[in-house]
């Protein structure tokens, strides 16, 4: 299955309703492909083959340069067992990012910088994907 693409009109219609003056979360879980495999348009990016895992290492790397100010890794786990979930899914990574804002995250993921020199390393990376934006609610 391949990897899918991010959402730009469910990211455009929150922006239309979700606070901008509030943080949001974004859950993300991935599945990484044993072998890295990067299209032929982004050949130039693959480098020396990889696993996926080495190429979401990449991806980070990539991105950290992205990222809007005050960004940070709220929660991130390698997963031990799925308790309720469907037969065969399995996830290698599970984390949350804070964003100071949903415009903030936006902006990052519709940029060129992100298409061209990070996105390409995910899409090589993970045999599956989700982004799942969060809104932290007070217990």
């Amino acid at each position: 299955m391949p990897c899918l693409p991010i959402n730009y009109e469910n990211l455009a219609s929150a922006s239309t309703t979700y606070d901008p003056s509030k943080p949001i979360y974004m859950l993300n879980l991935w599945k990484f492909k044993p072998t890295a495999s990067y299209a032929p348009e982004h050949s130039a990016l693959a480098g020396a083959p990889c696993t996926g895992k080495e190429a979401l290492a990449r991806y980070r790397a990539a991105l950290r340069p992205l990222l809007p100010p005050n960004t940070a890794i709220f929660f991130a786990s390698t997963p031990v067992t799925e308790v309720v979930a469907p037969k065969g899914e399995t996830w290698d990574y599970a984390g949350i990012n804070r964003y100071d804002s949903l415009e903030g995250f936006k902006k990052m993921v519709e940029c060129e910088e992100y298409k061209k020199e990070a996105e390409p390393h995910r899409l090589a990376g993970l045999e599956d994907f989700r982004l799942i934006v969060l809104d932290k609610l007070e217990v």
